[in-house]
């Protein structure tokens, strides 16, 4: 194995692993192209060729995938849920679940 292969991957790991462990806070872009010694614009080319998504698509996808699984479990209000995945407003949960999921977080929970 090369050692850049290997840094590479230690480079996409440690955003994955800040991203799964901070979700539900605000991540900051500049944030997290600092943890792994990036400027802002090549990190987003860097992720964007890693994935084929961007960081932003990659944190929603993290996000309304935990939403499945607190809808599932049935123990939030719709709109706390939104709070706990990490959005500000309902709006943009809704929003954000509708383009992932096609469809609302209503339609999931039977609420």
């Amino acid at each position: 194995m090369n050692t850049y292969q290997a840094k590479d991957n230690d480079r996409i790991d440690t955003v994955f692993k800040y991203v799964f462990e901070h979700f539900k806070s605000d991540i900051q872009l500049e944030e997290v192209a600092r943890l792994v010694n990036m400027n802002k614009q090549a990190f987003c080319r860097y992720f964007k060729s890693r994935t084929q998504k961007t960081f932003v698509q990659f944190v929603n996808e993290v996000r309304i995938g935990h939403a499945c699984k607190l809808l599932a479990e049935g123990e939030l209000a719709i709109s706390g849920l939104a709070f706990e995945c990490g959005y500000n407003s309902l709006s943009n949960f809704n929003r954000f679940f509708r383009e992932i999921r096609n469809m609302t977080p209503r339609n999931i929970s039977g609420r």
